[in-house]
């Protein structure tokens, strides 16, 4: 599963700048969703969406929220959405097969924790990100719930697949990661089928992909810090 990210660059970064002129879009005009280095789910990431109001980066609560749902906890258990049964699944059929529902959500890295060989031990928190820590986009898919209250929240999913050889020693599931613009293009495009989307979800190649141990303080999802990426002494 991928149950932690960050998007640790700052707004103005030019990277953050490349990016959306990649993509034909304006930056946000508030700072919000970036400089995060422990985002967890039900908080807010940054996402591309294009839909009857254009392309655009907006904010998403982090585990989706089907429209049909009684209230928000259910999105604490669509926070990760499997790239082989996206077509089964009834909350996310009707979603990949629409280019509006897809998104592209932003980060620089993901956390996982490696079991220990002494069971007594915790947990250890390691970091993947690109090898030249430039930031990416991960497959997702969104939606809008609106409360017994009249309010619209938007939400979303990570789209997850089989590891690749770096990330599989600690987990056999990663997020479907898309490190190119026409990766980027084909997964907003509405005239993708949901099969052909299918056909984008897989492993990021192994030799792109790099892990370095992470500070334990990560595993509070309440602690933000920089310092989340500062790797403990043995």
């Amino acid at each position: 599963m991928c149950g932690r990210i960050t998007n640790t660059k700052r707004k103005s970064d030019e990277i953050h700048q490349k990016l959306a002129a990649k993509l034909g879009i304006e930056p946000p005009e508030d700072d919000r969703g970036f400089e995060r280095f422990n985002i967890a789910p039900s908080q807010e990431i940054l996402a591309v969406v294009e839909d009857q109001d254009l392309r655009r980066m907006e904010l998403l609560r982090w585990g989706l929220v089907p429209r049909w749902a009684k209230d928000l906890k259910v999105g604490y258990k669509m926070i990760n959405a499997r790239a082989e049964t996206l077509e089964e699944r009834p909350a996310y059929r009707g979603l990949v097969r629409h280019a509006k529902h897809r998104c592209l959500i932003l980060a620089d890295g993901y956390y996982e924790w490696q079991k220990p060989e002494d069971p007594k031990q915790p947990r250890r928190p390691l970091h993947f990100s690109l090898e030249d820590g430039e930031p990416f986009f991960l497959a997702g898919l969104w939606t809008r719930w609106s409360s017994p209250a009249g309010e619209v929240i938007p939400s979303c999913t990570i789209v997850t697949c089989a590891a690749n050889e770096v990330a599989r020693p600690i987990h056999d599931r990663m997020p479907a990661i898309l490190a190119e613009s026409a990766a980027w293009e084909a997964w907003l495009d509405a005239d993708l089928a949901a099969a052909d989307a299918r056909e984008l979800l897989v492993p990021l190649e192994s030799n792109r992909l790099v892990v370095q141990p992470a500070n334990p303080v990560v595993n509070s999802a309440r602690h933000e810090g920089a310092d989340c990426l500062t790797a403990l002494a043995a």
